[in-house]
């Protein structure tokens, strides 16, 4: 994870916010990437070409699904039974996203500066 002090330092990479704000890991986002360069992808099409197990991948699914980052679509086999489909937000929607995050975090550094008091 990135440290807050590197983007407070202005040091910081656009790869290193979206890990700080999203408590990303480097592999989290190498899927978040491989998603937005293939499509929509299944854990196990994932797993052998990262060279991680499938429960590793499905895990890191997970996070960015919960963070907003991905959405899993379920299809049904038509034999019975399902499976997960997982797609990236677009990285124009991922800019959309960020450019909230920081005018937020400004706009309540701002504030909490006017509200700044010594006594």
């Amino acid at each position: 994870m990135v440290e807050p002090q590197k983007i407070l330092s202005g040091d910081a990479s656009c790869r290193d916010i979206v890990k700080c704000l999203y408590r990303l890991t480097d592999f989290e986002l190498a899927i978040y990437k491989k998603l937005v360069k293939q499509g929509p992808l299944k854990a196990d099409d994932l797993a052998p070409v990262l060279k991680k197990d499938r429960s590793t991948v499905y895990r890191a699914l997970q996070k960015l699904v919960a963070s907003g980052l991905a959405f899993r679509d379920t299809k049904t086999i038509d034999r019975g039974g399902y499976y997960h489909v997982y797609a990236a937000v677009s990285p124009e929607t991922l800019k959309v996203k960020l450019h909230k995050c920081a005018d937020d975090w400004f706009e309540n550094m701002n504030s909490a500066i006017d509200d700044f008091d010594l006594a």
